[in-house]
């Protein structure tokens, strides 16, 4: 898994990752490995995880938007923590787009069930 893509919204520092979802054990793996070393940066605020559901992307959300060059301290932290986990893919599904009725054909040319012809 890495980082693809990098956003700031509001107050927060998104990290997109190239993975549908991360598994609550990584979530707990990336938190436990990063977040003493954003207090070691003087950085007092956390991670959270949500996934983006227009994109079927992850993401890591930092509740702060630091300075340019913590920024780039704290991305380079991700990538190498989810460096080894697995990018998951969202499976494909069979979506129905178009239903479409046709009207019935008279009833001379197909008879019904039970009809003699």
């Amino acid at each position: 898994m890495k980082i693809i893509e990098e956003r700031e919204a509001w107050i927060h520092t998104h990290f997109v990752v190239d993975s549908f979802y991360i598994s609550p054990q990584e979530q707990r793996l990336v938190s436990k490995y990063i977040e003493p070393k954003l207090r070691q940066m003087g950085i007092q605020y956390g991670l959270h995880y949500k996934n983006a559901a227009s994109a079927h992307r992850a993401i890591i959300v930092l509740e702060c938007i630091p300075f340019d060059h913590i920024k780039i301290a704290v991305r380079q932290l991700i990538d190498e923590t989810i460096s080894e986990f697995p990018s998951r893919k969202r499976k494909k599904r069979n979506v129905v787009t178009r239903v479409t009725v046709e009207p019935p054909e008279s009833s001379q040319e197909n008879p019904q069930i039970g009809e003699c012809v």
